[in-house]
């Protein structure tokens, strides 16, 4: 059972980086990790911590639910049109930060659209007005 989990893990990293245009090697770097055991993520033949995971998130554009197999999830993914050409490795840490920054900023659009269809919020800004 954790072997078809790990391949269906993998299946989407491959997705994930090709088409987000990266090379492994460029994602290996970028976590730290050598090729060779990147590859052996994308083939579903190694766990993968948590802390990759996250990182993996952050430069695909998704969450980590999504990753793990969530497939609710995919309309959260965020995607961004570059050449990766002539990507350095700290173009990689600034896209992945970029990418947080927007998830981060969708999930507070939510979180606010939440807040003012309840009641109790709309009490509280009558009456400060």
């Amino acid at each position: 059972m954790k072997e078809e989990i790990y391949r269906e893990i993998g299946k989407r990293l491959w997705e994930l980086r090709r088409q987000r245009g990266f090379t492994q090697k460029q994602v290996a770097k970028y976590l730290g990790i050598s090729q060779r055991q990147f590859a052996c993520y994308e083939k579903g033949r190694q766990k993968i911590s948590i802390d990759i995971l996250e990182r993996l998130a952050m430069l695909y554009g998704c969450g980590c639910k999504y990753l793990l197999g969530d497939n609710e999830s995919s309309k959260e993914q965020i995607t961004v049109s570059f050449g990766t050409y002539k990507i350095s490795d700290e173009d990689l840490e600034v896209i992945a930060f970029a990418n947080q920054f927007v998830m981060n900023l969708d999930t507070m659009y939510s979180m606010d659209e939440k807040l003012k269809n309840r009641p109790e919020f709309n009490k509280i800004t009558e009456r400060r007005s």
